[in-house]
């Protein structure tokens, strides 16, 4: 039996198929196992408290002490527990529920782990980092009470059935190692 001769440009067709295959298939293979991670935006907090809301004093000889009002303070060596507040608020338009962990300063300190225990009707519930006016005390001080503080706000999306809808949450703030289950009440529009 007799083979024909293969031409040289035969040859490169074949070579440059298979791979193109091999490209596809390593590409497949990525798109299938890749993860993105984007940074986390920048929130802004607005201009900066004038001296009704941030006596000079308090600036000069607070817990900032002469350092801008975002300063995270240090524990200067006290080995005390820092006083925190785990806060909620929300039941304003959209934002059905939020919940925050911040320091004296109320700044935020780690965000806890909202879980759905039970979604609402007729919608979905979003999560968002953001800041929302702190109404109540999960556990912990009550100085940021009535403040603007930064956390995970939850807004409600969808139409609610006629009477309204609730939604269940557990939130778990892991410096306390406690966890609180919320129901939350979603008004009809």
């Amino acid at each position: 039996m007799s083979s024909a001769p293969v031409s040289l440009a035969s040859r490169l067709a074949i070579a440059g198929a298979a791979l193109a295959m091999l490209a596809v298939s390593v590409d497949l293979a990525l798109a299938q196992s890749s993860v993105t991670v984007y940074p986390r935006p920048k929130i802004d907090r607005g201009p900066p408290p004038d001296f009704q809301t941030y006596p000079l004093w308090e600036r000069i000889f607070g817990f900032g002490g002469a350092i801008y009002p975002d300063y995270v303070s240090p524990d200067n060596g006290t080995k005390h527990a820092p006083r925190l507040a785990y806060l909620t608020g929300g039941g304003e338009g959209r934002l059905v529920f939020a919940a925050a962990t911040v320091d004296r300063l109320c700044q935020m300190e780690q965000a806890p782990e909202i879980t759905v225990l039970d979604p609402p009707a007729g919608g979905r519930l979003n999560f968002e980092l953001g800041t929302f006016t702190a109404r109540r005390p999960d556990g912990g001080s009550h100085y940021c009470l009535g403040r603007q503080v930064e956390g995970w706000r939850v807004t409600y999306r969808g139409r609610p059935p006629r009477g309204g809808t609730t939604a269940t949450l557990r939130v778990a703030y892991p410096h306390q190692g406690r966890s609180y289950t919320h129901v939350v009440s979603i008004p009809a529009r």
